[in-house]
């Protein structure tokens, strides 16, 4: 089951906006919890509740004495995402997790609101900005919650956080205020309040701190009362000033005009029986009691400030240009009776919200599979086997110059982006406008090409071939050697590839060997959807090029025929050796056993008309022409190389030698001789290699756990 942590420094933080949030992931089948500075227990939706020693002020040692403790409860679970909010609460946790994002945690903050915003104080930048700049590069993904905060975020962190969103608030529940109130019952509740029905009643829900700045509206009441004594300000909210705006109100003697009524649970009843909505606010993020305001169709006054803009620039509501309390005093004595609620409210919903955050939480990471060729073979083969299989959890897209695979692609429903011929440039802008969290670099050349463009990108090298070049201490070798420190992971596809790379010892623990697999079923329903009237002894399936060294199967076949006149062979490929290998076809008389297919889209039905695959590669990783032959229940006839010594077992399934002679010997042996029993032999050596499972649970692993 997966984990995700809800971070804040008090849990009525929790309770009060993210308990949807927590829900969402308790419905998608996710164990929940939460972590705050204090005992309280969250409402609903949690599984589990830790309590750590998080402050809100930044300059208490608790706060360091709590980035311990988060250690230590990161070290004993492991949460696929940590959720942090408050500012004191993102601190702790980003500092905290580092680690935990190393092992695939992933770190999203929401920041409610900078401190460092337009008009700000000088301190707030000196103090707060650098902080931010800072732990950003620790942020996975960054959300804000109004466009102020937004474009600066983009335009001063998307170096350092790649994942910067844009979420219209925490949601509000227009529920909550689908409800009317009748006269008796409006009546019932302004008494009780201490007001008379034909009162001009204010109110500005939000806890008493210095930011809301209660104070500014308190030092307009005695003018507001000498025009108007009917005038009363309502402020629900928790005290958090130890009854400073209390000895204020008393001070001004506005005590019976001011109504300082604590914190309240029935806010949306509360607004039903106002006459305006004010908010004196120095900053917010995006002000949930300016958004209960216009869904209760109140009109508002508010004084200029970042978020507020974002939620009333489309209703007609006021939003004073200068923060001074004369303007405040004249909109509120001049104001109209505007019913302030526009379509725009939709978007900052609960169920908007919702829907927004369920993409970013369980939005799929972006794979780039980097390739060389542009032609269909083995590593081409692999990577679209990996896409096809696990494009349900991650949005994976196949990179490589265009040509012939660009119709294999389209066949299968895969997004390809064409790398120009590998042009440096376009690959680095190609990673610059997808963003992807994972390179997956297939072969020496891609791997290297990755680790040069490829930014804050994490990379996995994933190295198909045993190649001769480096094998030995040479320009090729160090230069991977070099750059390996940019790859998460290698994944040899043979452990002699593995074996043999000259400086194997130093890249032992990134390194994971991982046989390909296919789909056999795939193959199966391919050889059958296409009837094939000749039929072959033996087929060749593979690129006609050096490594394969076709060549020499071509003189295997001149002195087989000496053995057998009829035999048949199928040549499926193409490559730089087609010519050579027509014209030495031609040179040993050979026409009429060869028959050249060229390359292939679906070369299955010829290989299930054949009856051995044969092999004279050079040099190999795990062939996957070799898995697909056995899957039809081929046998194989190769060279002794890597991967195929360990799917071949000699008279079992196949034979690998590197004596011509005996080679032929074994094709004649086979064909006249226990075809059938090496037949059923290799489709159960197929069955014991080709373990599905096992490989995409490692490869899924790898992607997780790939740091940023």
């Amino acid at each position: 089951m997966k984990k995700v942590l809800f971070v804040a420094t008090i849990t009525g933080h929790i309770n009060s906006f993210h308990l949807p949030y927590l829900k969402l992931f308790k419905d998608n089948g996710w164990e929940t919890a939460v972590l705050t500075g204090d005992t309280d227990s969250v409402d609903k939706y949690c599984d589990k509740k830790y309590t750590t020693s998080i402050k809100r002020n930044p300059f208490k040692l608790d706060n360091i004495i709590a980035i311990r403790e988060m250690k230590t409860i990161l070290e004993k679970e492991h949460f696929d995402i940590i959720h942090c909010h408050t500012p004191m609460g993102s601190v702790v946790t980003r500092l905290a997790a580092k680690k935990a994002r190393k092992n695939g945690t992933r770190v999203i903050y929401t920041a409610h609101g900078f401190h460092f915003y337009t008009g700000a104080p000088l301190i707030n930048w000196l103090l707060f900005y650098p902080v931010e700049w800072y732990l950003a590069k620790y942020t996975d993904t960054l959300i804000t919650i109004n466009q102020e905060d937004f474009n600066r975020a983009k335009k001063k962190f998307s170096k350092r956080c790649h994942d910067i969103q844009y979420v219209p608030g925490v949601g509000i529940n227009p529920k909550k205020f689908d409800f009317k109130m009748n006269k008796k019952e409006k009546h019932e509740l302004r008494a009780s309040l201490g007001l008379k029905d034909d009162d001009f009643v204010m109110i500005f829900p939000a806890r008493l701190d210095k930011n809301k700045n209660q104070g500014f509206l308190i030092k307009c009441m005695p003018e507001l009362i000498k025009e108007n004594p009917k005038i009363h300000l309502l402020l629900p909210g928790q005290d958090e000033l130890n009854g400073k705006y209390q000895r204020l109100a008393e001070k001004l003697n506005v005590e019976n005009n001011v109504h300082f009524l604590g914190k309240r649970d029935d806010v949306p009843r509360l607004l039903k029986i106002s006459d305006l909505a004010v908010s004196s606010s120095k900053r917010e993020g995006l002000p949930v009691n300016l958004l209960e305001a216009v869904e209760s169709y109140l009109p508002i006054i508010a004084l200029n400030c970042r978020g507020c803009n974002d939620i009333l620039n489309n209703t007609n509501n006021k939003i004073l240009t200068s923060n001074n309390r004369h303007e405040m005093i004249k909109a509120i004595l001049d104001h109209e009776d505007n019913k302030s609620k526009t379509n725009n409210i939709e978007a900052f919903t609960t169920e908007k919200t919702i829907k927004v955050l369920s993409e970013i939480y369980f939005k799929k990471k972006k794979i780039l599979h980097i390739l060389s060729s542009n032609k269909f073979s083995g590593a081409e083969n692999v990577a679209c086997t990996i896409i096809n299989n696990l494009s349900n959890k991650y949005a994976m897209t196949y990179c490589s110059p265009n040509g012939p695979i660009e119709k294999r692609l389209k066949e299968q429903s895969i997004d390809f982006i064409d790398t120009n011929n590998n042009s440096i440039s376009t690959l680095k802008r190609i990673i610059a406008e997808h963003k992807p969290q994972i390179l997956h670099a297939h072969d020496y050349r891609s791997s290297i090409i990755a680790a040069l463009v490829g930014g804050n990108a994490a990379i996995i090298s994933h190295i198909h071939q045993n190649s001769p070049k480096v094998r030995h201490i040479n320009f090729y070798s160090i230069i991977y050697l070099i750059l390996s420190v940019r790859y998460s992971k290698i994944i040899w596809v043979s452990k002699s590839a593995f074996d043999d790379y000259a400086f194997r010892r130093i890249l032992r623990k990134k390194s994971i060997i991982l046989t390909n697999v296919i789909d056999e079923k795939q193959v199966y329903e391919k050889s059958v959807s296409k009837k094939i009237t000749k039929s072959f002894d033996l087929i060749y399936l593979g690129r006609l090029c050096q490594q394969k060294n076709p060549e020499r199967l071509i003189n295997i076949i001149s002195e087989t025929v000496k053995l057998k006149r009829d035999i048949t062979v199928a040549v499926v490929g193409d490559g730089e050796k087609k010519e050579q290998i027509q014209s030495l076809i031609k040179a040993r008389k050979l026409t009429s056993n060869v028959k050249m297919y060229g390359f292939q889209q679906n070369p299955y039905p010829i290989l299930r008309a054949s009856k051995i695959l044969v092999m004279t590669s050079i040099y190999e990783g795990t062939p996957m022409a070799a898995l697909e032959a056995q899957s039809l229940g081929k046998p194989i006839i190769s060279t002794p190389v890597d991967g195929l010594s360990k799917i071949v077992i000699n008279d079992y399934n196949g034979f690998v030698t590197n004596d011509d002679a005996e080679y032929s010997e074994k094709i004649i042996e086979y064909l006249d001789k226990n075809y059938e029993v090496i037949s059923i032999n290799s489709k159960k050596r197929f069955n014991e290699l080709n373990d599905r499972e096992s490989y995409f649970k490692n490869l899924d692993s790898i992607y997780e756990g790939a740091s940023k």
